[in-house]
């Protein structure tokens, strides 16, 4: 037995749980482009620096090799984040 049957999950149920973990990506990516149209406008600079953490987490979700996540996080440019996202979408 797999595991959704085992829970008693409907066919719709186990379409929609599928459909969630094969869009997660697409949903992280949409994630970062918000954060970092958030991080255009911010102010606070305690804000800004977690919101980098946000983003190298994020990255490392999306498995952008690390060596990468250092060269774009580097010097905090939110233009450079910015082209790796065009590249990705």
């Amino acid at each position: 037995m797999d595991q959704n049957s085992e829970k008693g999950y409907t066919e719709y149920q186990k379409k929609v749980i599928r459909n969630f973990y094969e869009n997660k990506d697409l949903r992280l990516i949409q994630k970062l482009g918000e954060l970092v149209s958030d991080m255009y406008l911010e102010t606070n600079e305690k804000k800004r620096e977690s919101g980098w953490k946000k983003i190298k987490k994020m990255l490392l979700d999306l498995r952008v090799h690390p060596n990468e996540i250092e060269f774009l996080t580097k010097d905090k440019n939110l233009t450079v984040i910015s082209k790796k996202l065009a590249e990705m979408f």
